[in-house]
């Protein structure tokens, strides 16, 4: 049982972490792409970012729902 609270406080931490990073990195592209003069590049920058921490979320809200209904 506890086990499984555990898991579920750490996936939670990983959510707020990641969102956290999420915004951190957000501000960090919008200087970046400053100086940035092509196009297509500023918006890649977005996309790898959104694809990684969209991934990241996914897997700790699954590690979550998971703990809470099937453990």
């Amino acid at each position: 049982m506890i086990y499984y609270l555990l898991l579920i406080l750490a996936s939670l931490a990983g959510i707020a972490l990641s969102i956290f990073y999420l915004r951190k990195n957000i501000i960090r592209i919008k200087e970046k792409n400053k100086s940035e003069p092509k196009a297509y590049k500023r918006g890649l920058n977005y996309v790898f970012t959104g694809i990684w921490y969209g991934y990241l979320l996914l897997f700790f809200v699954g590690l979550s729902l998971n703990n809470l209904f099937f453990g």
